[in-house]
């Protein structure tokens, strides 16, 4: 049979040449064959003790992180997000083979090593907490797990009870063993305290709400005094976990207060500067309804805002009066970038007015629990001018921080004055204000203009926010709280109108602080609502509104 193709080649045994060391071929083919024939034999080594290599330091390394645990880190915090020192807590593992003592440091915070990963439990020693701090019935034991070799952290939540404390000093000595009597507007809780060699005294208090607190003046010691004119009953209004200062003063006093009318016109006074302040921001709200027609709930998160940026560029180490200038400056942006981004947006798509007002709800809202996020809900105070002796003028005494207040805010309503009155943006935007339609015709950038007023109204809220917090200290709902003031001030002055805005704020300023001669300093709003009430009923387009056709 003939073969096609190459004849394949085979192997040949013969003798190789004389000088080769008399080896043949045959004894090199075997030994090939021989390495290729072991070549797999020790890979298959090589990979069966690579394998147990692994398996062995992998049963090596589940076996230590059985046994390893990790850090465990805390931090104990009350209602308003302030963590407390000096708190004992016990760390114990639910398998109960582990169990240890802590305590928080200057900062609030634990930290200790867990000596294998599981399931925790943190308990606080309530005899570690502050007078009035207790641990809530449903976080008396809190949980958390710890992962093989890592980390994890825990807050471990506290309440703080509503209380009512102060302390007593004559000629500059505290008063030991005077009586202080709390008791609830309702007659349902009565407590007496007695004031510590410090002077200092605490009352807990079952429940916010009001009560009289008043200083028993027989049990002090002698040739203490109560200072003259000075009231030794208060009443006091006090919030969900507050804890409400009171003061009594003793000794001799720097005012001549001696009745209601000196007391009035101590009120009056600071009835002015409210209402200086509040017409900060609500010329800024009548500017907006004036020349868009917004009713614009969320104007108030404005003077939060000035009052929250300044408290963070005041707390950065710069001073307060520079930290007020880049304030106004940054909120008066802030405001052109809301009409911007959102406002202008709505009117394109002609958006109704009753949507637009429903929309700034929704936005008051949300900015207000965003403050809440980012600034807690305690109450703060500027690093200046939060402690200043009183200038006395007669039965008025006022803080020098109060009179360069009104001042700034005098100087500044009087520039939005001439603004509105002598130059052309001014002009502008009040026939803007008057007809939008008839300015657009006459040539009058109408959105140019709305954007001019939302930067000024945003500066001017702003400013009164840092003046406000200044006076009655920083909170995130500081503006929410003066929001229903703002609507009475600028619907009595009469809408749409900066200067009935600015007299409405006035009359509502003085109203709300000098009616509590007569009434309890919990119902002050309610005279303003009510003088808001007679005059509507006379003027009802406000005091400086005009009257329009309806129909």
């Amino acid at each position: 049979m003939t073969q096609l193709g190459p004849t394949p080649p085979t192997a040949r045994y013969s003798p190789v040449p004389s000088g080769a060391g008399g080896e043949c071929l045959d004894s090199e083919v075997p030994a090939e064959v021989t390495r290729q024939d072991r070549s797999p034999t020790l890979r298959r080594l090589l990979i069966v003790v690579v394998l147990a290599l692994a398996a062995g330091l992998i049963s090596v390394g589940s076996a230590a992180a059985d046994g390893q645990g990790g850090d465990l880190n805390g931090t104990v915090v009350d209602d308003f997000g302030s963590s407390l020192p000096d708190v004992d807590l016990t760390v114990s593992s639910q398998r109960g083979n582990f169990s240890e003592d802590v305590t928080t440091d200057e900062t609030g915070t634990f930290s200790l090593q867990v000596p294998e990963p599981g399931t925790y439990l943190v308990e606080v020693d309530p005899a570690s907490l502050p007078e009035g701090v207790s641990v809530p019935a449903a976080d008396e034991t809190t949980t958390i797990d710890v992962p093989a070799g890592g980390g994890a952290s825990v807050a471990v939540n506290v309440s703080r009870q509503e209380a009512v404390n102060g302390t007593l000093v004559f000629e500059d000595e505290p008063v030991a063993g005077a009586g202080i009597l709390v008791e609830s507007v309702d007659q349902t809780f009565s407590e007496q305290a007695e004031t510590s060699a410090k002077g200092e005294w605490t009352v807990l208090l079952p429940q916010p709400g009001g009560y009289e607190v008043s200083l028993l003046s027989d049990t002090l010691p002698e040739g203490a005094f109560v200072s003259e004119g000075a009231p030794t009953t208060l009443p006091v209004n006090v919030q969900s976990g507050q804890v409400k200062p009171v003061i009594f003063p003793l000794g001799a006093s720097t005012r001549d207060v001696q009745n209601d009318w000196d007391l009035a016109a101590q009120l009056t006074v600071e009835g002015l500067r409210f209402g200086l302040l509040l017409a900060l921001a609500s010329i800024g709200l009548s500017l907006v309804y004036g020349t868009t027609g917004l009713v614009n709930f969320s104007h108030a998160e404005l003077v939060t805002l000035g009052a929250i940026v300044a408290w963070y560029v005041n707390d950065a180490g710069v001073q307060l009066v520079i930290a007020a200038i880049v304030t106004v400056i940054i909120c008066g942006a802030l405001g052109g970038v809301q009409d911007l981004v959102l406002w202008r947006q709505l009117r394109r798509r002609s958006t109704g007015l009753i949507a637009m007002m429903i929309t700034s709800i929704g936005l008051s809202i949300l900015l207000r629990y965003f403050f809440q996020y980012i600034f807690g809900a305690e109450t703060r105070s500027y690093a200046d001018y939060s402690v200043q002796a009183g200038i006395t003028f007669g039965a008025v005494e006022i803080a020098p921080r109060d009179l360069i207040g009104m001042g700034v805010a005098i100087l500044m309503l009087l520039a939005v004055a001439y603004w509105l009155l002598r130059t052309r943006l001014g002009k502008a935007t009040r026939a803007v204000a008057d007809n939008p339609p008839l300015a657009a015709a006459s040539g009058i950038d109408v959105q140019r203009v709305i954007l001019v007023v939302w930067i000024i109204g945003g500066g001017l809220a702003a400013l009164g926010g840092v003046l406000l917090g200044v006076s009655q200290q920083v909170r995130f709902d500081m503006g929410f709280t003066i929001l229903l003031l703002i609507f009475a001030a600028v619907t009595l002055g009469g809408l749409g109108t900066a200067f009935g805005a600015l007299v409405g704020s006035i009359v509502v300023g003085l109203f709300v602080t000098v009616s509590t001669v007569w009434i309890p300093s919990e119902l002050k709003n309610v005279s303003a609502l009510g003088i808001l009430i007679l005059i509507l009923l006379v003027r009802p387009q406000g005091i400086l509104g005009r009257a329009e056709r309806v129909g």
